[in-house]
C-alpha cells in the first residue's frame, strides 16, 4: 500500500478516536446543519466536475502514446472522483444518521467500562463514525487539487507537443515547396511571330 493511501486510511481512524474520547454528540449535533451543508456542496460539485474529465479526452493529432498517457490519467481520475463522491455521501447520510440518533444514544448504557477511566458509550460509537467518515473525506479532498493539477500539467505538454509537431510539419511542408523545380523557359517563349 502508497504511503498515502496508508496515511488516509489511518489518520481518519486516528481522529474518529480522538473525537470520540474529547467531544460529545451535542458538539457534533450543532455543527450538523454546517456539515450537512459542506459535504452537499461537495457532493454537487463532484457530479459536476466529472462529466467534465469524462470529455477532456479529445483526439486532435495526439500520437498514440500520448492519448494513452491521457487516457490513463482521465481513467484514474475518474475512479479518484467516483470514491470521492461515494465517500462524499456516506459522510452525507452518517451525520443526518447520527444527528437524528442524538436522543436516543443518550439513553443506552454503556458497552464497555473500565476502571482506568475507559467507557465505550453508544455515544462515542456514534461520534467516531461521524468524525472518521467526515475527516476521511476532508484528507481525501486534498487530491482534489493535485488531480485537477496533474490534469492540466499533462494537457499543457500534449498541447505543447502537438504543436511543436505542427511547426516542423510547416517547415517541412515550405521546404518541400521550395525544392520544386522551376521550369525552364527559352528566351522567346510567348513571342508572337508576324507572317508575311
Amino acid at each position: 500500500m502508497k504511503p498515502i493511501k496508508l496515511i488516509s486510511a489511518i489518520v481518519p481512524i486516528l481522529i474518529g478516536v480522538a473525537a470520540a474520547h474529547l467531544t460529545t454528540i451535542d458538539f457534533w449535533w450543532d455543527m450538523k446543519e454546517g456539515l450537512i451543508a459542506f459535504l452537499g456542496f461537495l457532493a454537487a460539485s463532484l457530479v459536476q466536475v466529472m462529466p467534465i474529465t469524462a470529455n477532456f479526452l479529445q483526439a486532435d493529432r495526439l500520437t498514440p502514446s500520448e492519448a494513452a498517457r491521457l487516457n490513463q490519467s482521465l481513467t484514474s481520475q475518474q475512479y479518484y472522483w467516483i470514491g470521492l463522491l461515494s465517500a462524499t455521501i456516506f459522510a452525507l447520510v452518517v451525520v443526518i444518521v447520527g444527528a437524528a440518533l442524538k436522543g436516543s444514544v443518550a439513553t443506552f448504557s454503556p458497552l464497555f467500562t473500565h476502571p482506568a477511566l475507559i467507557e465505550v458509550s453508544w455515544s462515542a460509537i456514534v461520534v467516531f463514525v461521524i468524525s472518521s467518515s467526515v475527516s476521511f473525506v476532508m484528507i481525501k479532498m486534498l487530491g482534489l487539487f493535485s488531480g485537477i493539477l496533474s490534469l492540466h500539467k499533462l494537457r499543457c505538454e500534449i498541447v505543447m507537443n502537438t504543436s511543436k509537431r505542427l511547426e516542423i510539419e510547416k517547415a517541412q511542408a515550405v521546404e518541400n515547396i521550395s525544392s520544386i523545380p522551376v521550369a525552364i523557359v527559352p528566351k522567346d517563349y510567348g513571342r508572337v511571330m508576324q507572317t508575311h
